[in-house]
């Protein structure tokens, strides 16, 4: 079997390393899959030459998703493709917090707006609701062109790089436990929880939502993937999903649903590398047969 581990172009002004790589290489060898990096730009790659892609460290297409996404739709036109066209259509557009709050998920209380105009009320409502306020992009991956404003002045220096980026902005009241509890980032294979892992306050202390240590799976975590679960049409098709969490008002919410090119933590729980493609292994058999 012939599997495309599939990553992007790396900003070397911005490293931001695919750490769960060495995982995917000792998983796919014992498993006697051929894993092959191949990098979604390269427009040489005969991706028909495989049995399945995987997207993985994709970080680039931030700012040019519509060509992302086209690029996903031809390699699904191809060959299996995980997570799906659709699932990573619907996903890399925060437009989706909307309707999984619809669904009953908790999120953080969030505005969208489209310009300066807008994002005068939605910055005086959020801060009415905390002493800092958290802008980010409605297309963004790893924290890139986000950021915590203490003041409108700082806020809108964010939101002026997100709108001269042509993009939808965020604004949402800065939820303190983040530094202090910590974001939990749940990750979710074939549509089990494997384990969770802590993160780095990417808006306090900087890098790309970088690993600060693991965490415990207990009743509050299965709850709300249990409402995430029911509210994602596709869950039963996902290969693998993370869950973002914060606590808010004493309750789990979500932050962020990464269904398209999540770090998975697997320093945590190499095991979790072989349960991924061993669940690969078997959807392509399943479609072989």
């Amino acid at each position: 079997m012939k599997i495309a581990y599939v990553v992007g172009n790396e900003n070397v002004n911005d490293p931001d390393p695919d750490l769960d790589i060495p995982f995917a290489k000792v998983a796919a060898q014992e498993l006697g899959i051929e894993l092959v990096f191949a990098n979604w730009n390269d427009q040489s790659i005969n991706w028909a030459g495989f049995d399945a892609a995987i997207i993985r460290s994709t970080w680039d297409y931030v700012g040019v998703r519509d060509k992302f996404l086209d690029f996903t739709k031809k390699v699904e036109s191809e060959i299996k493709l995980f997570n799906s066209y659709e699932v990573m259509k619907w996903n890399t557009d925060k437009a989706y917090l909307k309707i999984l709050e619809k669904h009953g998920v908790p999120i953080i209380p969030t505005r969208f707006v489209n310009d300066l105009k807008e994002a005068q009320d939605a910055m005086q409502w959020a801060f009415s609701q905390a002493q800092s306020i958290a802008i980010k992009p409605a297309i963004g991956s790893g924290a890139r062109l986000a950021g915590k404003a203490e003041s409108i002045d700082q806020a809108i220096k964010y939101l002026e790089r997100i709108f001269l980026d042509n993009q939808i902005a965020i604004v949402q009241p800065y939820v303190k436990s983040v530094d202090e509890e910590g974001e939990k980032a749940i990750v979710v294979i074939n549509g089990k929880i494997s384990h969770v892992a802590k993160k780095v306050p990417a808006l306090t202390k900087g890098g790309h939502g970088d690993a600060a240590g693991s965490s415990e799976i207990d009743a509050e975590i299965i709850e709300i993937v249990n409402k995430v679960s029911k509210a994602v049409t596709e869950w039963e098709e996902l290969l693998f999903a993370r869950v973002d969490v914060v606590r808010l008002d004493g309750k789990l919410v979500l932050m962020e649903l990464e269904l398209t090119e999540p770090w998975l933590f697997m320093e945590f729980r190499p095991a979790a590398g072989l349960e991924l493609f061993k669940a690969v292994q078997e959807r392509i058999i399943g479609v072989q047969g």
